[in-house]
């Protein structure tokens, strides 16, 4: 498995990966936003990086991170695995990479995320990797802390 970058040959297929369960493409998916709405949302705040995720040569996530335009703390904005592919373990996997990728990109001490507070299978895969909820709710989610 590995972050990969999205590119004029691959774009379109990052964008047709869904979380929700009638595969059918929404703005807003099954707590997340589309990969769509993420990408765009990344041209108009450069600090954002995302990445496409790949394992055996096929794509099955996408994720978003960096650092807010309020440069206060670093941040995992956007973080989806294909509805096709959930359930199997790629989530954990994925999750270590854009940690990894973080630390060593960014050197950050911190990494802070949110989610919809009914996530439980999202909320179950963060805390695996030790990230805990700060009990804050930020815009209808929660937020939770991975200390580094």
């Amino acid at each position: 498995m590995k972050l990969i970058e999205i590119t004029k040959d691959n774009w379109e297929k990052v964008i047709l990966l869904t979380t929700n369960k009638d595969n059918l493409h929404t703005v807003d998916e099954e707590y997340v936003a589309s990969n769509a709405y993420s990408m765009v949302e990344s041209f108009f705040e450069s600090h954002m990086i995302v990445k496409a995720i790949e394992h055996d040569c096929e794509l099955i996530g996408f994720a978003m991170f960096g650092i807010p335009g309020d440069g206060h703390s670093y941040e995992l904005r956007r973080f989806m695995i294909d509805r096709k592919f959930q359930g199997q373990g790629y989530g954990k996997q994925a999750l270590f990479l854009i940690v990894e990728y973080m630390r060593n990109r960014f050197g950050c001490k911190e990494i802070y995320l949110s989610t919809d507070p009914d996530n439980t299978k999202g909320k179950h895969v963060y805390e695996s990797l030790g990230f805990v909820s700060t009990r804050e709710i930020q815009d209808e989610e929660e937020v939770y802390v991975l200390k580094l």
